[in-house]
C-alpha cells in the first residue's frame, strides 16, 4: 500500500488518545448523579473497614475498639452492634472480611482476630491467627477470595524485599494457618500514575466484585480506586473526588454489584453508595 502524504497528515492530525479514559472503571457514575452519600452516627467518625455477609449484612468497624457495627446500606443508620471481648479489646485495627459464618478482623501488623456475628449489645469470643506481616508492612486492606477460599491482604507499607515500587497482595490460607510466602499479585505504583493523575497509591481496602469477578482496590493515599482480575491483572482505574472522599478507608460490594465506599470525617464518618449500572 502506498501511503501518501494527504494520508500520513490525515493520521498525524489524529486526536490523540487518553490512555487514562481508555482505562477507566466501567459501570459505575463517579460524578454528582451516580451516587448516594449520608453521615454515619459519631460513633462512626473514625469508620475503617466494611464487608458483606453471605446473609447480607452491611458490617463495619472502628478504627481503635473491636466494636462492629451493622448498618443500613441506604440509610447508614446502626442496626446493630456487638464488642469483642468481655473486656473490649483495642487495637489498630484496619478492615473487616467474612466468610461463610466466620469474620475477620485485620490489625495493621497483620494479625487476624476471629469470631462469629453477635447478638445486638452483645459480646463474642474470639482468636487470633498470627500472621507473617508486620508493622513494616502496614496492613490495611482485606477480603476473602471465593474462588480460593483465601484471605486476601493488601499492604500499605513494604511490600517485602525484592518489590520496591509495587504494591503487595498476599493470600493467606486460614485452614492451615499459613501464607504464601510470594504475593498473589503485585501494582506498579509507577504504572499507575498515569490513571490516578500522578499521585501514589498506597492501599486501605480490597474488595471482589461478586458480578464481575475481579478484585476492586481502593487507596485512601492518593484518593483513588484500582480494578484488577482474578490474576492480579490490570482492568482500569480512577481517581475519586477528594470532595466526596476525604479518607476513604473501606470497601465493599453488595449482591447486586453496588459499591460502597465509607470514608473517616473530622466530625462525622460517611458512607457513599454508587450504582451499578452495567447488568
Amino acid at each position: 500500500m502506498k501511503i501518501t502524504l494527504s494520508m500520513l497528515l490525515a493520521f498525524l492530525l489524529l486526536p490523540a488518545c487518553d490512555s487514562a479514559a481508555q482505562n477507566d472503571i466501567s459501570g459505575y457514575d463517579f460524578g454528582r448523579k451516580g451516587h448516594h452519600q449520608v453521615e454515619l452516627n459519631r460513633l462512626l467518625r473514625e469508620i475503617s473497614g466494611l464487608t458483606v455477609t453471605p446473609g447480607g449484612h452491611l458490617l463495619a468497624h472502628d478504627d481503635e475498639k473491636g466494636v462492629v457495627y451493622r448498618l443500613d446500606a441506604m440509610t447508614g443508620s446502626i442496626l446493630s452492634r456487638f464488642k469483642l471481648g468481655r473486656t473490649t479489646v483495642t487495637e489498630d485495627f484496619e478492615d473487616i472480611a467474612a466468610a461463610g459464618d466466620l469474620l475477620y478482623l485485620l490489625t495493621s501488623d497483620g494479625r487476624l482476630y476471629v469470631f462469629r456475628e453477635g447478638a445486638d449489645g452483645g459480646r463474642v469470643e474470639y482468636n487470633i491467627l498470627n500472621t507473617p506481616l508486620g508493622r513494616n508492612n502496614d496492613v490495611e486492606g482485606l477480603c476473602l477470595d471465593p474462588a480460593t477460599g483465601n484471605l486476601l491482604m493488601a499492604c500499605k507499607g513494604s511490600p517485602g524485599r525484592g518489590y520496591s515500587g509495587k504494591r503487595a497482595v498476599y493470600a493467606f490460607h486460614p485452614a492451615a494457618g499459613r501464607m504464601d510466602m510470594h504475593p498473589r499479585f503485585l501494582l506498579d505504583e509507577k504504572r499507575l500514575r498515569p490513571f490516578i493523575h500522578g499521585r501514589s497509591f498506597k492501599p486501605s481496602a480490597i474488595a471482589w466484585h461478586p458480578l464481575r469477578k475481579t478484585f476492586f482496590i481502593l487507596a485512601s493515599v492518593g484518593c483513588s480506586l484500582v480494578e484488577v482480575d482474578a490474576n492480579g491483572n490490570f482492568r482500569g482505574a480512577r481517581r475519586l473526588d477528594p470532595a466526596l472522599h476525604p479518607q476513604p478507608e473501606g470497601l465493599a460490594f453488595l449482591p447486586n454489584g453496588d459499591m460502597l465506599i465509607s470514608d473517616e470525617g473530622k466530625k462525622h464518618g460517611t458512607l457513599t453508595r454508587y450504582f451499578y449500572s452495567e447488568r
